[in-house]
């Protein structure tokens, strides 16, 4: 079985997985003897590397989501906002240089 999936079904949360607790994850292995001593920072590296990964796929899928959620209810987005904001800025311009023709 994998080491990852090892790790996980002793309850170990990847996502929040810290050193230390890999390193527990690891030791439990150890002991019991599905792991051999000369493994264990290597299994804590790739333990660790596994929860960054799962990490960043979890962060993008919240981040899909979110942006699907803000479309569909119609928000409007920070690059709407910047748009109008420019657009309103380049008016007024427009009306100043108008309002010295006059």
């Amino acid at each position: 079985m994998d080491v990852v999936k090892k790790a996980m079904l002793l309850g170990l949360g990847v996502i929040s997985l810290t050193k230390e607790k890999a390193e527990e994850a690891v030791d439990d292995l150890i002991k019991r003897g599905e792991v051999s001593r000369e493994e264990r920072f290597k299994m804590v590296v790739k333990l660790l590397k596994e929860a960054e990964k799962q990490e960043e796929e979890l962060s993008g899928k919240i981040s899909e989501i979110v942006q699907k959620a803000i479309t569909k209810i119609g928000l409007a987005t920070k690059k709407d906002l910047e748009d109008v904001s420019n657009r309103l800025a380049e008016i007024e311009k427009r009306i100043s240089r108008d309002d010295v023709h006059l």
